[in-house]
């Protein structure tokens, strides 16, 4: 019951991070801005879209209750977001 829950609060955390990178892939937010720089705006938007995808993959797994999916998509969620974060620490602005 508890790795439901736990699965529930991932999907909605990866669906709501992977909207909010799609939607700012235009407009600026935080200190990034897409708006000015392509490639950062094509990162957004691939990160943004493969982030929305783990989750309907997680919540996919959710429901069928299945373990070895369930570690598929915690997997696919770690290295969509590490490598967003990677990519995107190029245009932090210097110090």
């Amino acid at each position: 019951m508890l790795i439901t829950i736990l699965m529930i609060c991932y999907t909605v955390l990866a669906l709501g991070i992977g909207w909010g990178a799609y939607s700012h892939r235009n407009r600026p937010f935080l200190v990034f801005h897409p708006e000015e720089n392509a490639a950062l705006s094509n990162i957004l938007k691939v990160g943004g879209i493969l982030l929305l995808l783990v989750g309907i993959l997680s919540a996919v797994a959710t429901a069928l209750n299945n373990t070895i999916l369930i570690i598929i998509a915690l997997l696919a969620g770690i290295i969509v977001i590490l490598a967003l974060q990677i990519l995107m620490v190029r245009w932090l602005p210097k110090a």
